[in-house]
């Protein structure tokens, strides 16, 4: 499946997280360093995951989802995850099913996060594993200095010289 990277500022949405154990705490742990509230929704919890979330629930209830702008289903019950997801669908709420590639309706790319620079890895879903070997292998190729690089593109452009910021940009690449 050929997925276009859409890229999407999440700070302060809600994000309803079906799940308490180790896949869900992998998926928290990718969403929290950009600032979503968490909502999470099972019967046992990793003290991990429960620090992450904003809210936690003993139960899934299509209510949860009130507001969401995404939900993942992330639970051992495959039954219970169709649901969430038949749940999302009915509201228009996007949703990833960690068990089920046929119900996601995105995927949580191999990410690589340097600053303000994001870049996600996917290969549609159909291997997991390789998108996270393809990230590694561009992240050892990225200068270390990237959110550096990044705040001083910013400040170039700003400044509206064209020609000066591709000029130092493509300077600051090459000694990097």
């Amino acid at each position: 499946m050929k997925c276009f990277p859409f890229m999407h500022e999440i700070e302060g949405t809600r994000v309803v997280l079906v799940g308490g154990g180790n896949i869900a705490l992998h998926k928290a742990q990718r969403l929290a360093p950009f600032g979503v509230q968490l909502i999470v929704c099972a019967h046992e919890v990793l003290p991990e995951l429960t620090v992450l979330a904003h809210a936690v629930y003993a139960e899934y209830s299509p209510k949860f989802l009130d507001g969401a702008s995404f939900a993942i289903a992330a639970t051992d019950d495959r039954a219970l995850n169709a649901c969430v997801c038949a749940d999302c669908r009915a509201r228009h709420i996007p949703v990833n099913c960690v068990d089920d590639k046929e119900n996601c309706d995105f995927f949580f790319p191999a990410l690589i996060v340097r600053g303000e620079v994001s870049i996600g890895v996917s290969t549609g879903g159909a291997s997991p594993l390789l998108a996270a070997l393809l990230r590694d292998r561009i992240a050892r190729a990225l200068p270390e200095n990237l959110g550096e690089i990044v705040a001083r593109a910013e400040q170039l452009r700003a400044a509206g010289d064209h020609e000066a910021y591709e000029r130092e940009l493509r300077a600051l690449l090459e000694e990097s």
